[in-house]
């Protein structure tokens, strides 16, 4: 498999260092892949969900300001090659680059699949927007001809992931007198799991009350444009945004008021994972009014995303994944923060309000879509899921 071998190839015989992984055992079970390989593995832990699954590991639970001089000291007697993580915008984590980059340690970055939903992603020195991928779309062009590729089915990842989740959330909490959970990226409230089932509820009321919504949309075949919503504390926004949620709402809602045409549409698709947390109805119905285009926002839950983008006039994001299957789909894509997949040919280059009228004439290019999605493929998409062992043989199924 060529996650193996990625991991043979850059970790045999090094003492690699694992910090805070995606939610459930993948770290632990990549460690004992690496042992394999004859890799020294260290585990570091912040809370008592990282203690959950990787019970034998070193605990950190001092001050925040502490943690550099930790990262150094630790560094240098662990004699560190290489240092593993998920998300490299976590303070933890962050920390750590800076302390590595000084000392000429690899940094190695977990993150959920660009190419969603059967990959994850595996990079050096960063993602998202930290990526190091050429924002040049002559390089990609330059890449081997396309060629088809087989993506293998990995199907019950979110019941795992959500499973795992609660597991991580519960003895974060209960163990909580043990660490300090001030360092973690999210809160850990005692009554975090009300926003689950909160959630959950939701999930199949909007199934039944948005049902009539939803075919209202499918029916608008290219009289809408698609604007999406991420999840209101999402590293990618606080970073590489750097405002609220809110306002990406505001901000949009008021240059389709004063730019769209008439008879179009723009309608928001909600995160799913904000479900239990966030409902930005009132928000969105209050702007409606105060813009003078009632009737023409639309503010849906759940619904099939490939065939909202598929029907959209365009799509506008932050910086999600979202946008990357919008060029995917050949849906012409306005980026607002900052994202790797931003640049000539694949997104719109100019501001917000000229989008709504010009979108049609921007559709991505096919051929460095096509060139590009290879390129991520060989490069740091590997066909795996975090919260099961999909390194086992699963039914294949072709996406290209």
């Amino acid at each position: 498999m060529e996650f193996d071998k990625k991991v043979k190839k850059e970790f045999s015989g090094k003492n690699v260092i694992l910090l805070q992984g995606p939610v459930g055992n993948f770290f632990y079970r990549l460690a004992k892949k690496l042992k394999k390989y004859n890799a020294q593995i260290l585990k570091i832990n912040f809370n008592g969900g990282d203690f959950l699954f990787y019970p034998k590991a070193k605990i950190y639970k001092d001050k925040e300001e502490n943690l550099t001089q930790f990262y150094e000291k630790l560094f240098k007697q662990h004699k560190t090659q290489a240092i593993l993580m998920y998300n490299d915008c976590r303070l933890i984590h962050k920390k750590a680059i800076e302390v590595a980059k000084k000392l000429n340690i690899d940094v190695w970055i977990f993150e959920e699949g660009y190419l969603r939903p059967y990959c994850i992603t595996f990079e050096k020195n960063g993602v998202n927007a930290n990526s190091l991928l050429p924002r040049n779309k002559n390089f990609y062009l330059n890449q081997k001809a396309c060629s088809k590729k087989s993506i293998k089915e990995i199907p019950g990842g979110f019941k795992y992931m959500a499973f795992y989740a609660f597991l991580y959330w519960l003895f974060s909490f209960l163990l909580a007198p043990f660490f300090n959970n001030a360092l973690h990226h999210r809160t850990l409230y005692p009554f975090e799991f009300l926003f689950w089932f909160r959630s959950l509820y939701r999930k199949y009321f909007y199934k039944f009350a948005e049902k009539k919504l939803n075919n209202k949309i499918y029916d608008l075949k290219k009289k809408y444009f698609l604007a999406i919503l991420q999840v209101y504390n999402d590293t990618q926004v606080k970073y590489h945004y750097k405002k609220s949620i809110e306002e990406f709402i505001e901000e949009t809602i008021l240059s389709f008021a004063n730019h769209a045409r008439a008879k179009s549409y723009l309608v928001f698709k909600h995160h799913p994972m904000d479900r239990g947390y966030k409902n930005y109805s009132k928000l969105i119905q209050e702007l409606s009014e105060k813009y003078h285009v009632e009737g023409r926002i639309l503010y849906v839950h759940d619904s099939h995303l490939p065939r909202l983008l598929k029907n959209a006039l365009g799509c506008i994001t932050i910086n999600s994944t979202v946008g990357l299957s919008a060029i995917l789909e050949g849906c012409p894509t306005k980026v607002c923060g900052k994202a790797f997949y931003d640049f000539e040919d694949l997104t719109y280059p100019k501001k917000l309000h000229f989008f709504w009228r010009e979108a049609h004439a921007y559709r991505p290019n096919p051929v460095l879509v096509c060139h590009f999605k290879n390129y991520l493929l060989r490069s740091n998409q590997f066909n795996a899921n975090f919260y099961k062992n999909s390194f086992l043989n699963h039914k294949s199924k072709n996406f290209n």
